[in-house]
């Protein structure tokens, strides 16, 4: 079984990315050919150089809410909610602060939530308001959940949410960004169609859980947190059209990666839509049926991202992919590339 420490690495806390590049198509790139076993360093702006004509970049549509929103119980003690999940007609959340089961809570303006149930500091709690007006009151009161590793202050706040949000995010649903996809700007997108490189999205929701420390029972039972997810028709047709045509699917992100490989058998019989929950947890020994090359950022150690890297690796051809991992994170941090969520980017091919 994969062990969990075997995944460590030492990061200087000068590389954890404090702010995106400026513009974000800036940012560094760090190319792995794996038949060449080649590492090169370059720029993101310069990623078509390294894709072919009808390759298929895939990117991760969900939009970051504002997930973070702070209200009082009727004490007046305050409390912090999170919100990670909706479930028909309640929310899956963290609670920062004491409550028990019946409480209710108040925010600014309209909204209430009571607590339903609870189990440490996850809870399920029904809101008051019906699914427009509870959207319109979380849009003026809630807060960009910003990673806890990216320092910030009241001022900078506001300008680090517009940050932390894909030039592509469309429909909300996300407790963190799809980082991989901040490197993107319009004019880069723009670019990349004229050269005849395809694009085509999913969405998948990303939970906090997908940041959330590893346990022995997810590597035991080979699952993590639930995700919901949609892969549209359109998407469906151009990834099977992409390999019909031979071209390279190109994913953007580990949440893209999860979502593909998640409905593997479905692209590939399908038309229609599909959506539903994943709970698809790679690591090595996986079986990579729909991604040929992958874009993602360095992520934080021992965590179940980097075993997906490891994977692919494996799954491109290298022989021991957590070793090779580490040799490539030690090699980007040798040659002082920016880690985590507003870090630098590594493609794969």
């Amino acid at each position: 079984m994969v062990q969990i420490e075997e995944y460590s690495y030492f990061l200087p806390n000068e590389l954890i990315a404090q702010s995106p590049a400026n513009p974000r198509g800036s940012s560094r790139l760090l190319v792995y050919d794996v038949k060449k076993d080649q590492l090169n360093n370059d720029f993101f702006y310069n990623l078509g150089k390294y894709l072919n004509e009808n390759d298929l970049l895939v990117t991760n549509n969900s939009k970051v809410m504002p997930a973070r929103i702070i209200g009082k119980k009727s004490t007046g003690g305050k409390i912090e909610i999170l919100l990670i999940e909706e479930c028909d007609d309640s929310w899956k959340v963290m609670i920062g602060g004491k409550i028990s089961v019946g409480d209710t809570l108040y925010f600014d303006g309209k909204l209430k939530a009571q607590i339903l149930e609870k189990k440490g500091k996850e809870a399920i709690v029904n809101f008051n308001l019906k699914k427009e007006d509870f959207w319109a009151e979380l849009k003026k009161i809630g807060q960009a959940p910003i990673p806890p590793y990216i320092k910030h202050n009241k001022d900078s706040r506001k300008k680090l949410i517009e940050e932390y949000q894909t030039v592509y995010a469309r429909n909300y649903g996300s407790a963190a960004a799809p980082t991989a996809g901040l490197h993107f700007t319009k004019k880069l997108i723009a670019e990349f169609k004229l050269s005849n490189i395809n694009f085509a999205s999913v969405d998948l929701h990303v939970s906090l859980g997908t940041f959330a420390p590893l346990t022995e029972k997810n590597l035991s039972e080979k699952k993590l947190h639930s995700e919901k997810f949609e892969i549209p028709k359109q998407t469906v047709k151009k990834l099977t059209e992409t390999k019909k045509q031979g071209g390279k699917i190109i994913a953007v992100g580990t949440t893209t990666t999860r979502t593909l490989e998640s409905q593997a058998d479905k692209i590939l019989t399908e038309k229609n839509d599909i959506s539903g929950s994943t709970e698809i947890f790679i690591q090595p020994g996986y079986k990579f049926r729909i991604v040929d090359g992958l874009i993602t950022n360095f992520h934080l150690p021992k965590s179940s991202l980097m075993m997906l890297v490891a994977a692919f690796l494996e799954h491109k051809g290298v022989k021991n992919g957590r070793k090779e991992l580490l040799e490539i994170y030690q090699y980007a941090i040798d040659n002082q590339y920016r880690f985590y969520s507003f870090g630098d980017a590594m493609l794969i091919i």
